[in-house]
C-alpha cells in the first residue's frame, strides 16, 4: 500500500509578503467564514496560510494523524472502529468521526470505554479513532499562534506544527509521556479566545488588527 503524499509548502520568512495571506479567523473547517477565506485567497492568487486542503487535512483526526506521521512528529498507535472491536486495551483517546461530534474523550477502563465508544459512534453507527495512551501518559492541549506557544516546553513542537499544517491559530491535543509529545488532534482556537500575550505574539509579527 502507498504511503499517502501530502504537498509540503514552505512557510514564508515574511508573513506580511504581497502574496501571503495569514488567515486569523482561527476556525477554518468545511464551510465555515475561515475556510471560505482561504478559498478566496487561493482564487486570487495569493499562498494561504492555511489553504482549503490544509484546512480540510487539519480538522479530520485520521488525516492529522497520517500527515503528522508523514512529516517525522510522534504519533500514538491508533486504529478506527465502530464498535467494541478494539484491539488496544484501555486507556484511550477517542475521538469521533462524524459529521455531530468533535470532541474526544478518554476512556480509563473497559466500563468507561463501552459508554464512550456508544456515545461517540451514535450506538455503531459512525466510526471513531482511537488512540493507545501509554502508561503514566496525560493528555494536555497546547495553543498555538503563529507557531509559537506560550509554554516553553512545547515550542520546539509548535514550530514543528506550524511547519507541517499551516495553522495561524489552533489547539492541539498531545498525549505527554515520558519520552515523547504524542499528537493526538488538532481543533479552532478562534481569534476573539486569545490572550493578551498571544495577541501579542501577532503584534510582534505585525498582523495584528484591531
Amino acid at each position: 500500500m502507498t504511503a499517502p503524499r501530502f504537498p509540503t509548502v514552505e512557510i514564508p520568512a515574511d508573513l506580511r509578503a504581497e502574496r501571503v495571506f495569514v488567515n486569523l479567523d482561527g476556525d477554518y473547517s468545511y464551510l465555515s467564514d475561515g475556510y471560505y477565506r482561504s478559498l478566496e485567497a487561493e482564487h486570487e492568487g495569493l499562498l494561504a496560510l492555511p489553504s482549503p486542503q490544509d484546512a480540510l487535512d487539519a480538522y479530520v483526526v485520521p488525516l492529522a494523524l497520517t500527515k503528522a506521521a508523514s512529516a517525522g512528529l510522534a504519533t500514538p498507535q491508533w486504529e478506527i472502529v465502530n464498535d467494541l472491536s478494539l484491539s488496544m486495551p484501555p486507556p484511550v483517546m477517542v475521538y469521533p468521526v462524524n459529521p455531530y461530534q468533535d470532541e474526544g474523550k478518554v476512556a480509563n477502563d473497559a466500563s468507561e470505554l463501552r459508554e464512550v465508544i456508544k456515545t461517540l459512534s451514535m450506538s455503531g453507527k459512525y466510526a471513531m479513532v482511537c488512540q493507545s495512551m501509554p502508561p503514566d501518559s496525560r493528555v494536555d492541549t497546547i495553543r498555538l499562534v503563529l507557531g509559537r506557544s506560550l509554554k516553553p516546553e512545547y515550542q520546539e513542537l509548535a514550530e514543528k506544527l506550524w511547519r507541517v499544517f499551516h495553522l495561524p491559530l489552533a489547539r492541539v491535543r498531545i498525549i505527554v509521556t515520558e519520552k515523547a509529545y504524542l499528537f493526538s488532534a488538532i481543533s479552532p482556537l478562534e481569534k476573539e479566545e486569545l490572550t493578551q500575550n498571544e495577541k501579542t505574539i501577532l503584534k510582534e509579527a505585525g498582523l495584528w488588527r484591531v
